[in-house]
């Protein structure tokens, strides 16, 4: 009985975690629509791959839509901000993403 329910109890904790994982991963398809709303008319495709801009990494993207969203007044919080940054460094970068920003199950 004592091993049923610890088994009970880290099946459900795994559950929870899983689901609180996926749920915290970014959004792409609304970072599309974000960014689309508020940034593709400014500059185009090119801005993301000039020399003396282009990110090196995802955190470097992250830092620019950070700067700009606060540049622009759009008061995105943090989960807007990993939104964007998620669908324009898959769009335009494809560097590796955190694991809490783009989970393997999102």
């Amino acid at each position: 009985m004592k091993k049923k329910i610890v088994f009970t109890t880290i099946a459900a904790a795994v559950l929870v975690f899983g689901a609180a994982w996926r749920v915290s991963a970014a959004d792409r398809d609304r970072g599309m629509v974000l960014y689309e709303a508020r940034c593709v008319a400014c500059h185009a495709t090119g801005v993301h791959t000039r020399e003396n801009r282009k990110s090196r990494n995802f955190e470097d993207v992250r830092e620019w839509v950070t700067r700009w969203s606060n540049f622009l007044g759009s008061d995105w919080g943090p989960t807007e901000i990993d939104d964007v940054s998620r669908y324009v460094n898959e769009r335009y970068y494809g560097f590796p993403c955190p694991l809490d920003v783009c989970s393997l199950g999102s």
